[in-house]
């Protein structure tokens, strides 16, 4: 990042971002300052994950649209903006959008530029709704996106267990009668085919997710056998699986988190209609747990939306103790135009000096 000590005088440029090293560098560069706890969704933080990112847009005929500011004397990206479609919503005029700025130049008006740049594009696309995220804890980004006509939709809320702590009260301490929880290991060596069975399951759940974690509501089958088996920190061990007979009922998947050895990210569960309300999802949960402990880690973290009282409600029972969270937002976008012009590659749109 720049320094302080140069930021105050320099010249700003919002320009649209090509598909270029340099900008997927400098925006995951920018995404992996960003304060933990202050994270939104789908901000790669590394090149590779933001090249990722566009590929899935691309892949799939979303539209993405990004601009960045740029420092005119040195050509350094301070801040970018983006919006594109968002998958898991199948609505061709709904948007995510993004913002993020260098510490050192906020409070120049560089992101409310940016965003006015990005609109523009958007609005020509025919927006009906644009959506983003704000941490709790930056009120001040909270108000400049009320300012931006954006209001409150539901809340996602990061959760921790600390492991050293006394286990649950009482709570059923096997799964239900007829239901047998297994890891995945364990499950591959019974039945070498099941990962087609259980995408359909990851699927069809994480359909009903407001804000499900990866950006590809369709995952291909190799992909989502990467995310199980394959990515630097799956931990197929700690993917626990629900059946009954042949039928999976539900899945839990851990993976090792990438910047503390001590914790497990707790990223997805599921469970089927057919097996709700049976107490599956808490013998999923209790069996991470244990792994968790057995295998000497401090802490799991997870995050569950606002709406989703039955999870938050487990979550209490476990001992998962709030941490902060994100807001997120939404705002009607303008009128649709009759004839709106076509897509256009990703990262299209104007130059807007100043």
């Amino acid at each position: 990042m720049i320094g302080p000590e140069s930021a105050a005088d320099q010249t700003i440029e919002i320009r649209a971002a090509l598909p270029e090293d340099a900008t997927w560098d400098a925006v995951a560069r920018l995404n992996a300052a960003v304060p933990r706890g202050e994270r939104h969704d789908f901000e790669p933080r590394t090149p590779a994950a933001l090249r990722e990112l566009d590929a899935v847009l691309s892949r799939d005929g979303r539209v993405l649209r990004r601009y960045v500011a740029e420092v005119v004397d040195t050509g350094a990206i301070v801040a970018y903006a983006h919006g594109f479609h968002m998958p898991w919503d199948h609505h061709p005029a709904r948007f995510w959008c993004s913002v993020r700025c260098d510490p050192a130049y906020r409070r120049r008006g560089i992101g409310r530029r940016l965003f006015t740049a990005l609109e523009r594009d958007l609005d020509r696309l025919g927006a009906a709704e644009l959506r983003a995220m704000v941490p709790e804890a930056r009120p001040d980004m909270g108000a400049l996106m009320t300012n931006l006509g954006f209001h409150e939709l539901f809340r996602s809320w990061d959760f921790e267990l600390d492991l050293a702590q006394p286990g649950p009260g009482p709570l059923p301490a096997v799964p239900p009668p007829g239901v047998a929880v297994v890891t995945l290991p364990e499950e591959r060596a019974r039945q070498p085919a099941c990962l087609a069975d259980l995408r359909a399951l990851y699927l069809a759940v994480s359909r009903e997710v407001p804000l499900p974690n990866h950006a590809d509501p369709e995952l291909p089958a190799e992909a989502f056998a990467a995310y199980l088996e394959r990515w630097p920190t799956s931990l197929p061990e700690a993917c626990f699986i629900a059946r009954e007979g042949d039928t999976y009922l539900g899945l839990c998947i851990l993976h090792r988190s990438a910047e503390d050895p001590a914790c497990l990210d707790h990223l997805f569960t599921g469970v089927a209609p057919k097996g709700r309300g049976r107490g599956v999802a808490t013998a999923l949960k209790l069996s991470t747990i244990t792994f968790a402990r057995r295998h000497g880690y401090a802490r799991i973290s997870t995050a569950v939306e606002s709406n989703n009282p039955g999870m938050l409600a487990l979550n209490e029972r476990l001992g998962f103790v709030r941490r902060g969270g994100l807001i997120v937002l939404a705002r009607q976008g303008k009128p649709a135009l009759r004839n709106p012009p076509s897509a256009g590659p990703a990262h299209a749109g104007p130059s807007t000096p100043g």
